[in-house]
């Protein structure tokens, strides 16, 4: 979980990043702001130890940090969530 933290903490040099570890072995992730909470996260273990999850989780984040101040995110800088194609299915 320690680079799961590191990442969590570059990833949002504005706010002090407080982690605190779960029970099912995910991490409460809380940003703070002039002492004030400004979001809070449930990162799930897998999330926490998957690199490209974890990429998710940050721009989820980053994504509603803008909202929450009033500007759109540009289109470019939103990451898709799908990175795989759909299954396909052969019939026999």
């Amino acid at each position: 979980m320690i680079v799961a933290e590191q990442v969590l903490t570059a990833a949002f040099p504005e706010f002090e990043v407080v982690t605190s570890l779960r029970p099912d072995g995910g991490l409460l992730l809380v940003l703070r702001n002039d002492g004030r909470d400004v979001i809070k996260r449930a990162v799930s273990k897998g999330q926490a130890q998957n690199a490209v999850q974890l990429d998710w989780v940050i721009s989820s984040i980053r994504r509603d940090l803008a909202l929450e101040a009033g500007m759109s995110p540009a289109i470019a800088r939103l990451q898709s969530q799908s990175r795989t194609r759909l299954p396909t299915y052969e019939y026999a």
